[in-house]
């Protein structure tokens, strides 16, 4: 019966075109240790640690869980629209930013399945990338981003808890792209230097795409660089010019378009219970907690289309 249902969740994920892989719920201690062991070591800041909430621990709500399944939906680049001052302004949300319906079908497909044969699932807060990339589901890349060959590092990773038993363990050693040998492009060209050639690891504490998600405004040596902005949330440096990605980075999606008016809005920072409902429902596309972090990346990317376009024409 449980290989019956372990292949009814493969025919569900392949057409719904995810990637999926399942772990022992036992390994859950092994990563936490790693983890430790990299903070005693200093090489993840202990802050950065807590913020990001790797709860890596059995979910009370199914203590009696035995598997982890960890599903990989595609996500492409999602492009807006903003009108400012009769111009038209472009802007790019990174992968992984994007939270749209994808999440609760995988959640109902999975459910669907299991509840016949008597299983529940809960959503599990992990370490995902970990999980992805130490189950087989992915690879890192030199830039500490994960990939899967069908999606490049062009997708939302999601898991769940259940009491379904591990017929298939697929934890293994994590893996590094063998394209990833030879190639330095993600170093050469990350911005803040995050990215070194003295450690596999980033410096996250320096990713900008980490900073644009603890900071209200970007520290100063980032505003003196609006070059350096390349996204309206996340960071895009290192993903756009990996070789892994290149028959995936054109495939981008249009996302919403702003009017004058809530582009307004977002660069001042309007409090969010005095926006439209139809201005929140576009922000809540990529989370309102991240509403007030939007100015700044905004008005750089506005303030280099601007200069890149006064250069061109020679002003």
């Amino acid at each position: 019966m449980v290989t019956d249902i372990l292949g009814q969740i493969s025919r569900v994920m392949r057409q719904c075109k995810f990637r999926f892989r399942t772990v022992s719920i036992s390994h859950l201690l092994e990563v936490q240790e790693a983890v430790e062991n990299l903070i005693r070591q200093g090489l993840i800041n202990e802050q950065l640690y807590k913020n990001w909430h790797f709860y890596l621990s059995t979910n009370n709500n199914l203590p009696e869980a035995e598997t982890i399944i960890i599903v990989a939906m595609p996500q492409p680049i999602t492009r807006l629209i903003f009108e400012w001052q009769g111009n038209t302004f472009s802007a790019e949300i990174a992968p992984n930013y994007i939270f749209e319906e994808d999440e609760s079908r995988v959640e109902e497909n999975l459910n669907a399945v299991l509840s016949q044969y008597g299983y529940s699932i809960v959503k599990a807060h992990l370490a995902l990338k970990t999980l992805a990339v130490r189950s087989g589901l992915a690879e890192y890349g030199r830039n500490n981003i994960s990939y899967i060959s069908e999606f490049g590092s062009f997708y939302r990773l999601i898991a769940f808890y259940t009491d379904y038993p591990c017929e298939d363990d697929n934890w293994g050693d994590a893996k590094v792209m063998k394209i990833c040998e030879n190639c330095s492009l993600c170093l050469e060209n990350c911005p803040t230097g995050s990215i070194s050639s003295d450690r596999f690891l980033i410096r996250a504490e320096k990713c900008l795409g980490t900073l644009n998600e603890r900071e209200p405004d970007f520290p100063y040596w980032a505003q003196l660089q609006p070059d350096w902005i390349n996204a309206f949330i996340g960071c895009m440096s290192c993903q756009s010019i990996c070789p892994a990605n290149k028959s995936f980075v054109s495939n981008i999606l249009d996302g919403d378009a702003f009017s004058e008016e809530e582009t307004y809005e977002i660069l001042n920072k309007t409090p969010i219970v005095d926006l439209s409902e139809e201005t929140r429902r576009k922000i809540e596309k990529f989370g309102i907690g991240k509403y007030l972090l939007l100015a700044s990346n905004l008005s750089a990317l506005i303030e280099k289309q601007i200069l890149a376009k006064q250069k061109k024409s020679g002003l």
